[in-house]
């Protein structure tokens, strides 16, 4: 299967539609059809799993002790997501909550993240992009051999 990979410009507009990226708009109808799963993890940016892929992290979900407070935890923050499907001109909508929380609207990135797309802000995407460099420690952690 094709992975998601790369960040491509996108805009959400008044209405709460963002339009998908063509290239990755093609590679998620091709390889995992139209549903998907919108969700939040953390305040800076919304992820988009496609139905398949969320259905798996809800498999291991389900297999943790409910009362791990780690559980607990995730399973909060993603039940503010919604499933959705992505239309014929390629948009799907953010759930409302979703966006004000995590403030997107107008101009974002879309980003590949292997197995599912990422949505953040423009704007901070271009500071994350200025601002972070891996240190050394995170780069020996990099250069070790494969296990």
């Amino acid at each position: 299967m094709e992975r998601f990979r790369g960040g491509y410009p996108a805009s959400i507009d008044a209405k709460g539609r963002l339009k998908l990226p063509a290239r990755l708009r093609e590679q998620l109808e091709a390889g995992y059809g139209r549903e998907v799963f919108v969700c939040s993890f953390f305040p800076w940016e919304l992820r988009i799993f496609p139905l398949a892929v969320w259905e798996g992290w809800e498999a291991r979900l389900d297999d943790l002790n409910p009362f791990d407070p780690v559980a607990m935890k995730v399973i909060e923050l993603v039940n503010y997501g919604q499933q959705v499907e992505v239309d014929d001109q390629g948009r799907l909508l953010v759930p409302q909550l979703l966006r004000e929380t995590v403030e997107v609207d107008g101009e974002v990135v879309v980003s590949g993240r292997i197995n599912h797309l990422a949505v953040t802000k423009r704007d901070r995407a271009a500071k994350l992009l200025t601002s972070a460099s891996l240190s050394q420690e995170e780069l020996v952690t990099l250069a070790r051999p494969e296990r």
